[in-house]
């Protein structure tokens, strides 16, 4: 007969996070061994006080999900008993809405990323729904979560936008979430809670569950996995184009903010990216521009900005060639300083995007993100929507 510890352990890898307690009985695999409501209640919560306490005993969040990916899923499995490889049974209480930018149909945003995330984070047992930036339906895939239950739910930036690069992490985490310090409507306040950017409407998650949100931090393109994509875009470039890095200088290309803060954080982010390539591939000179794509005023002049800092790095360096990086796609943007480098009669190579060759360092950063933010919901066990501690 199965021990009392396996049972319990396969009770609480389901109801950890269940507030109501409706069924009479549990049953358990073939044996049919059924648990009377008080016995199991008093497990249960013996078994939560348990993972709290060795959550506890993690110390600092932001330290623990600073790990290696493997590192954490070990140190998971010793926070709650996971049988079999079903590392997020927990979180049947837990979903996740995978975030990107593109438009809100089949094949409107790049699969290639979102499609692996989500199977990769149901098969670690999340409900995982994508939702896209035009239109916001952050409020739809909230509603198919809460069909299923959920009593938290993550909200993940896949975009590579980091912290501090984007209002659009103040129209989720102020509007959506309605986290008042973050409350900022970068397009047309419609009414207290409200916000219309970009010709859609954003209002208050609350409306439409009951769910506590807990935004995460977004990807960023100097993340200590997700940088790892950038190598291996500039790995394929050297050995299919012969190149000779010493002579050469790689450039991240972003997509831009409208706003200057937002955009300095960008470049920031592509510039900390690009110069972690140079140390392992040894280019002459490493920076991220951006294009400020969807700001007709801003991007002329960005543009040619743009192309004065990568000619001053060729003639600085003595470099010859550019390796020119579609870091956010290659959008309108880039084809502006393409065609700019042209008229300069600059020469350079482009390379890959980072989807699809970055498809698996996405899945292993969700993975990451994932977990971590599930040890600081387990530890924390917040009620109100929040953002987690490693955000910046």
């Amino acid at each position: 007969m199965m021990s009392i510890n396996v049972i319990i352990g396969a009770i609480i890898i389901m109801t950890l996070f269940v507030v109501g307690f409706h069924s009479s009985v549990f049953a358990q695999s073939s044996n049919s061994i059924n648990l009377q409501i008080g016995e199991a209640k008093e497990l249960i919560n013996q078994k939560l006080q348990e993972a709290q306490d060795r959550v506890g005993q993690i110390g600092d969040i932001q330290s623990f999900m600073d790990l290696d990916i493997s590192e954490i899923l070990e140190r998971f499995k010793g926070i709650i008993p996971f049988p079999g490889d079903n590392l997020g049974g927990i979180s049947g209480q837990i979903g996740v809405l995978v975030y990107t930018h593109g438009l809100g149909f089949p094949g409107g945003h790049a699969p290639e990323k979102t499609e692996p995330i989500k199977e990769a984070l149901e098969r670690l047992g999340y409900p995982t729904e994508i939702i896209t930036h035009m239109p916001y339906n952050w409020d739809e895939g909230l509603q198919k979560l809460d069909e299923q239950g959920v009593k938290y739910v993550i909200f993940m930036y896949t975009d590579l936008f980091g912290p501090e690069s984007t209002v659009i992490h103040n129209v989720t985490r102020g509007i959506f979430g309605g986290i008042e310090e973050y409350k900022y409507c970068p397009g047309v306040p419609v009414d207290q809670d409200s916000c219309l950017y970009m010709g859609m409407l954003t209002k208050p998650a609350s409306e439409t569950s009951n769910a506590t949100l807990i935004f995460s931090r977004p990807a960023s393109p100097d993340d200590r996995i997700l940088r790892e994509i950038f190598v291996k875009i500039a790995q394929k470039s050297n050995s299919e184009n012969n190149g000779n890095p010493e002579n050469e200088i790689f450039v991240n290309v972003g997509h831009g903010a409208e706003s200057n803060l937002n955009d300095m954080g960008q470049v920031q982010e592509y510039t900390n990216t690009a110069q972690y390539v140079q140390q392992r591939m040894g280019y002459a000179d490493a920076f991220g521009v951006t294009a400020r794509e969807d700001w007709p005023d801003l991007m002329e002049v960005a543009i040619s900005a743009a192309a004065d800092k990568i000619q001053d790095s060729l003639t600085a360096t003595n470099a010859d060639n550019v390796i020119l990086v579609p870091a956010s796609g290659s959008g309108s943007g880039f084809d502006a300083v393409k065609e700019e480098l042209d008229n300069r009669g600059i020469s350079y190579v482009v390379t890959e995007e980072p989807i699809p060759i970055g498809s698996n360092e996405f899945v292993k950063w969700a993975q990451k993100n994932v977990l971590g933010t599930t040890a600081f919901i387990i530890k924390e066990q917040p009620s109100e929507n929040t953002i987690t501690p490693n955000w910046d």
